[in-house]
């Protein structure tokens, strides 16, 4: 989905479920922070296909973690994000929800040509549709790989088509409809709560702005590399102030909330375990 989609659907959650223009804005400004991974300057498009870093590095759900930790409303626009994502086509690239975990089975059981392949170990199911991709997606989104496993989640929508813009001004829509009795006053609660949160909103812009006069702009000649580099640094450490400025007081540290860390990732862990070993045993096979 589009950014402003991706914003003005988080504001809108937040203000339904939260009643709340801080939070809201929060939330927002958290489900801007995936996107954050197309972003590059330091690389090249070649490089950047080759890792398919975009839609992985900041989409999966050890970031959202990270994020939610930190701060729970910018944690809840990051999943937002995420899970909207998840909805948009193999030509947008969808969502590679397990990184870097998911890429270390490496290989597929079947193929487009319906050839099946009977190897040992972990296997992914079936083949990434990277034929088409070839044809529909920006050179930079493309595998370098002519063949590769599907790890990532795709959904029936295409970037800012129907659908992407159905979010987009329902989300507006909703807003307005939501606090039409009360419009004047939530304008300015919301343009004052954009000022309280300005060093996040900042970072956002100058290291999206760079990034994209970069992509677009001097990416295949080289130019301004340096003064789009430091805007782009410079974005980010408004983003790094502006996270520690909202660092929530979560009982991150409590004896419930360690609880249930170490139960979760000791059920993962040993029911995945399980699962292999039944999985292994019925077919043979360790297909995920």
């Amino acid at each position: 989905m589009n950014l402003n989609s991706h914003i003005l659907f988080g504001i809108a959650i937040g203000i339904a479920f939260f009643h709340n223009i801080d939070i809201a804005i929060l939330i927002g400004i958290g489900a801007a922070l995936p996107d954050l991974d197309r972003e590059y300057i330091l690389t090249n498009k070649l490089s950047l296909a080759k890792h398919q870093l975009h839609r992985a590095l900041f989409h999966n759900i050890f970031f959202a973690l990270l994020i939610y930790l930190l701060n729970q409303y910018l944690g809840i626009g990051v999943i937002l994000h995420i899970l909207l994502d998840m909805l948009t086509s193999p030509a947008d690239r969808g969502v590679e929800v397990l990184f870097p975990l998911g890429r270390l089975i490496n290989d597929f059981h079947l193929d487009y040509d319906g050839i099946i392949k009977d190897k040992k170990g972990l296997l992914w199911y079936i083949e990434d549709p990277v034929r088409i991709i070839r044809i529909t997606s920006d050179k930079d989104l493309i595998p370098s790989s002519s063949k590769s496993p599907w790890i990532r989640v795709y959904g029936p929508f295409k970037n800012s088509r129907i659908a992407d813009w159905t979010i987009f001004y329902s989300s507006i829509l909703f807003l307005i409809l939501f606090n039409i009795d009360k419009l004047q006053i939530f304008s300015i609660q919301l343009i004052y709560s954009m000022i309280k949160y300005s060093p996040l909103i900042l970072g956002i812009i100058l290291f999206y702005t760079g990034g994209e006069i970069w992509r677009r702009k001097f990416q295949r000649t080289g130019k301004y590399r340096n003064m789009v580099a430091i805007i782009m640094l410079i974005g980010v450490a408004f983003l790094l102030y502006g996270i520690k400025m909202s660092i929530s007081t979560l009982p991150f540290f409590s004896e419930s909330s360690l609880k249930l860390g170490i139960t979760s990732l000791i059920s993962i862990i040993i029911g995945f375990i399980i699962a292999y070993i039944h999985v292994k045993k019925r077919h043979k096979l360790a297909i995920m």
